[in-house]
């Protein structure tokens, strides 16, 4: 049975994860601030952790930073937020966070995430392995420009990259090339990314969808997320961060 150490401040969350993850088939121990966190990560060895990010007096990102030095190896830590935006977000990540998971988002999104997390535990981390796989990228989007610039990029980061121009020619490399993330414009003419994004899910539900935006529609984001994104980048891209997504969803890929 797959352990999982949830870490938050406020007993009804901790009683809520507690309740929800127990009832899909994981053992949970629940804690309330860092000091718990590394006493019981050095009495058993945890496949999960989900940590909070305001914690009374202290920062869920600067226990993240922490947990290789105590513990003595890298855990993967989804870090549970009530705020989240791109720089708590990419500074999540830059600490070591496997996902970053909004306290308010879908109950169905947080299930989904930490199965998918639990069933990739074997390859998280694994570096020796990630030099050994081609990891398969589809960009997506209706500028030629923005298509070219970004398939450059990932492509001399060792990735392979398709490119589509709009959602139907996106539709087809699903169905033909097996692909791990998707990079999908939101804003395409025709059939935009959120009906786009719809038809992958039916095609291929393993896949890892991120959603690239130029505006920060909350509702958009949300409708995106119930769809089965994975998240989403603003544009202009700033590239450390797009990378660094891409490979959060490569970890955890199906």
């Amino acid at each position: 049975m797959s352990k999982i150490l949830v870490v938050d401040d406020e007993t009804e969350v901790r009683g809520f994860l507690h309740n929800v993850l127990s009832g899909e088939g994981y053992e949970v121990t629940t804690v309330p601030n860092g000091q718990e966190m590394f006493r019981m990560m050095k009495q058993q060895k945890y496949d999960l952790v989900i940590l909070d990010q305001k914690l009374k007096g202290e920062e869920g990102i600067t226990l993240l930073k922490q947990i290789p030095g105590v513990v003595g190896e890298r855990i993967p830590v989804v870090l549970f937020s009530g705020h989240i935006d791109k720089d708590v977000e990419k500074e999540a990540y830059e600490a070591g966070a496997i996902e970053v998971i909004s306290k308010g988002g879908a109950l169905v999104e947080l299930r989904e995430k930490v199965r998918r997390i639990i069933a990739a535990k074997h390859r998280i981390f694994g570096e020796e392995d990630r030099l050994k796989r081609v990891d398969r990228i589809l960009i997506v989007d209706d500028e030629e420009e923005i298509r070219g610039f970004l398939k450059g990029f990932f492509e001399d980061n060792g990735y392979k990259v398709f490119v589509a121009k709009d959602g139907e020619e996106a539709l087809v490399r699903v169905q033909n090339e097996k692909l791990q993330v998707i990079l999908l414009d939101i804003t395409m003419p025709g059939m935009d990314g959120l009906r786009t994004l719809k038809k992958i899910r039916d095609i291929n539900s393993n896949i890892g969808v991120v959603m690239a935006t130029s505006v920060q529609d909350e509702d958009v984001i949300r409708e995106a997320t119930s769809l089965g994104a994975y998240g989403y980048v603003l544009k202009p891209f700033d590239l450390q961060y797009l990378e660094m997504v891409v490979l959060t969803r490569l970890e955890v890929a199906a």
